[in-house]
């Protein structure tokens, strides 16, 4: 019976310790997602943004790929999410 119970709460806290893991690890993608996507607007705010995207997984270390779209322009970027660098890749006409 001692088995049993041990073997039961040893799988209860490792359920635990995984759930808050995985919700930490969450939370911290969220605020990164969010400090980028602020960074972004804050970058191109001079234009009006119409959409934003960013690809949830970095390409390569913390480099993120992202574009925006703004007045029939789609323009393409990469963001470092270590420093919150911009390095504007190419702009594109967008036919309406």
């Amino acid at each position: 019976m001692k088995k049993i119970l041990k073997f039961g709460l040893g799988l209860i806290a490792s359920a635990t310790v995984a759930h808050v893991a995985y919700h930490t690890y969450k939370n911290m993608e969220e605020n990164l997602l969010r400090e980028l996507t602020d960074t972004i607007r804050k970058h191109f705010s001079g234009r009006q943004i119409d959409a934003v995207w960013i690809f949830e997984d970095p390409k390569d270390g913390a480099l993120f790929e992202g574009g925006i779209v703004s007045e029939n322009l789609a323009i393409s970027f990469d963001i470092d999410a270590k420093t919150l660098e911009i390095f504007e890749k190419n702009e594109e006409q967008l036919i309406v």
